[in-house]
C-alpha cells in the first residue's frame, strides 16, 4: 500500500481524506476548513455512530473519511497549499490545471490565487495553451491576458492538446478579438456567445424534424436502443441491411425459447436508430430535408451497425447538405467531432477560403476547438499560397523571336511593346477578365464564385470580339495565363485540404 508523504501521515490527525486512486491523507480539519468552506461544509456532515466498528468506509482508525474525485499527485498538491509548509513545484502546465481546477471546485481563495498566478507564468512560452485553460476554467481575466499576447502575430500554428477541451465557439471569439487587435467591448467574453456573431439561418433548404420508425405488420423481432425504446421490425430486413445484426439474430435465435418476440439490444440512442431501421425499408426517405445534427449521428450509429446501405444513402445526402452550401461548416465540425474522416475530406472542398466569414454557428458551441483550429490555420496557408500565385500577375515578359517581333511590328499590334520586354499588354477586355479571376480566388468568400470565367467561352467571346492577329501571341497568353492562374490554385487548394483532410484518419 502506498502511504502519503509528511505532514499527510500523522496519526494526530483527526479527518482522513481519501483520493480516488485510494490514497489515506490524514490531516487537521481546521486547517482545511479555514481553507476552503467547501470541506468545511463536508466535515459538518452528520456521520452514523462507529462505535464498535473497526473500519469502513466512513471510518478508518476511529476518524471519519471524507472520499473526493481527485487522484493522489493532485490531492498531495492542493493539500499542501493549504498547509503551513513549502508549496509545491508545478513544473508542466498540465500539473497547474489540475490543481488550479480542483482548488476552484473546493473554493480555496488562496490556492487559488497562486494558481492563477502560476498559469500567467506560462504565458510567454505557451500563450494559446495558457488561453484555453483558462477558457475551460471559465477565467475570463486570464483567458484575455493570454490572448493580448498572441496579438501582433499570427495564432501559433500548432495545435496544444488543451485545445481540445474548449469550444469551437470560444475559439472563434479567440480570432475575433486577435481581428480586432485586442479592442473589444466591456463586455466580451470568451466562455459566452455573443448574439451579434450567429448568423441568420439560410433558408435555401426547408428542413424537418427527423422522421421516425413506421410500425410494419407481422414483426419477428424488437430492436431494442441503450435509452429503451423498442422498435418491431423483421429479421429478414435486418438481416439484408447488416451482417453484424445477422450474426446478432442468428446467435440470439440459437438462445430464445420464450413465445414472446426476441429482443435485440442495440447499443444505439432510440431517435438515430429508428431512423436507420426505417431507412433499411425499401421505400423513399427525403434524408435531404433532415437536420444535418441528426443526419451524422445517424451516420455515425450506422457505421457502428455495420448498415452498409443506410451509411452511404445518408453519406450522400450530407455531402449534398454541404454541396448546397446550407451547412458546410457544420457538416465539417460535426463529422469531425464523430469521427467521420471520409465526409470531412468531401465537405473540405466546400468551405470557403476563411471559415471566420461564417460567424458563430450554434454547433461550435458543443464542438471541441481543435478542427476549427486546424480549419482556420490550413485555410491561412491556403490563402498565403494563393496571394503568392495571383502576385505574379502583369509580371511576366514575352519574349518572342525577332522575326515574330518584325511581324508584329510590321502589322501594327501591341505585341511588339511585349517583344521589346514590357510587361503584358493585350486587350483590354481580356485583361480585366484576368485581374477579375485573380481578385475572386483571393476572396475569403471563395465558394461563392459563380462566375469564374469558362475558357471555351472565353476564347469564342475573344474570337467574336476580333481581339486577335496573326502575330498578336500577347492576347493569347493571357488567356491561357488565366487557365493556368485558375489550375494553379485550385492543384495548391486541393493539396492543403489533403493534409487537413489526413489528420482525421
Amino acid at each position: 500500500m502506498t502511504y502519503p508523504r509528511p505532514p499527510f501521515n500523522n496519526p494526530a490527525a483527526d479527518t482522513i481524506i481519501r483520493s480516488s486512486d485510494g490514497i489515506d491523507y490524514r490531516v487537521r480539519s481546521g486547517i482545511v476548513a479555514e481553507a476552503s468552506p467547501i470541506f468545511s461544509d463536508m466535515f459538518e456532515i452528520p456521520l452514523p455512530d462507529h462505535s464498535g466498528v473497526v473500519d469502513s468506509q466512513d471510518f478508518m482508525d476511529g476518524k471519519p473519511v471524507v472520499a473526493v474525485q481527485e487522484d493522489s499527485v493532485t490531492l498531495d498538491r492542493l493539500l499542501r497549499l493549504c498547509y503551513p509548509t513549502v508549496d509545491p513545484i508545478l513544473p508542466e502546465l498540465q500539473d497547474v490545471r489540475t490543481v488550479l481546477a480542483a482548488a476552484l471546485k473546493y473554493e480555496m481563495e488562496e490556492s487559488v490565487a497562486l494558481m492563477k498566478e502560476a498559469l500567467l507564468g506560462f504565458v510567454d512560452t505557451q500563450p494559446l495553451a495558457v488561453w484555453a485553460t483558462a477558457c475551460e476554467l471559465r477565467l475570463e481575466a486570464e483567458a484575455k491576458i493570454a490572448a493580448r499576447v498572441l496579438v501582433g502575430a499570427d495564432i501559433p500554428i500548432d495545435a496544444p492538446p488543451e485545445l481540445q477541451n474548449v469550444t469551437a465557439g470560444a475559439y472563434y471569439r479567440l480570432v475575433k478579438f486577435h481581428r480586432a487587435g485586442g479592442v473589444v467591448g466591456e463586455g466580451f467574453k470568451f466562455c459566452e456567445p455573443d448574439p451579434e456573431d450567429v448568423p441568420e439561418p439560410k433558408s435555401a433548404l426547408s428542413r424537418i424534424k427527423s422522421f421516425t420508425y413506421q410500425p410494419r405488420p407481422f414483426a419477428d423481432i424488437v430492436c431494442r436502443s441503450a435509452d429503451g425504446q423498442d422498435y418491431q421490425t423483421h429479421k429478414i430486413i435486418l438481416s439484408t441491411a447488416s451482417p453484424l445484426l445477422r450474426d446478432r439474430i442468428h446467435a440470439l435465435a440459437a438462445h430464445s425459447s420464450s413465445s414472446e418476440l426476441p429482443v435485440l439490444l442495440l447499443d444505439i440512442p432510440g431517435n438515430p436508430l429508428g431512423m436507420l431501421l426505417e431507412i433499411c425499408y425499401p421505400v423513399e426517405h427525403d434524408l435531404g430535408a433532415l437536420p444535418i445534427h441528426d443526419t451524422l449521428v445517424a451516420i455515425s450509429c450506422a457505421r457502428r451497425l455495420d448498415m452498409k446501405v443506410p451509411f452511404t444513402l445518408l453519406m450522400d445526402s450530407a455531402t449534398v447538405s454541404s454541396a448546397e452550401m446550407t451547412a458546410p461548416l457544420a457538416t465539417y465540425l460535426l463529422a469531425s467531432r464523430l469521427g467521420l474522416s471520409e465526409l470531412v475530406k468531401e465537405v473540405l472542398d466546400f468551405l470557403c477560403m476563411d471559415p471566420y466569414t461564417y460567424g458563430c454557428i450554434p454547433e461550435m458551441e458543443f464542438s471541441p476547438a481543435l478542427p476549427y483550429h486546424r480549419l482556420l490555420v490550413t485555410r491561412r496557408a491556403s490563402t498565403a499560397i494563393v496571394s503568392e500565385i495571383t502576385s505574379t500577375l502583369g509580371k511576366s515578359r514575352i519574349t518572342t523571336t525577332r522575326g515574330t517581333s518584325d511581324r508584329a511590328a510590321n502589322a501594327g499590334c501591341s505585341g511588339s511593346g511585349a517583344a521589346a520586354g514590357m510587361p503584358i499588354g493585350g486587350d483590354p477586355w481580356l485583361r480585366k477578365i484576368l485581374e477579375r479571376t485573380a481578385e475572386e480566388l483571393r476572396s475569403p468568400k471563395q465558394d461563392d464564385h459563380q462566375c469564374l470565367p469558362d475558357m471555351h467561352k472565353t476564347l469564342q467571346e475573344s474570337l467574336d470580339r476580333k481581339v486577335w492577329c496573326g502575330t498578336c501571341e500577347g492576347n493569347l497568353r493571357i488567356v491561357f495565363q488565366i487557365d493556368k492562374l485558375q489550375a494553379d490554385v485550385s492543384q495548391a487548394l486541393y493539396d492543403n485540404n489533403a493534409k487537413l483532410g489526413a489528420l482525421h484518419i
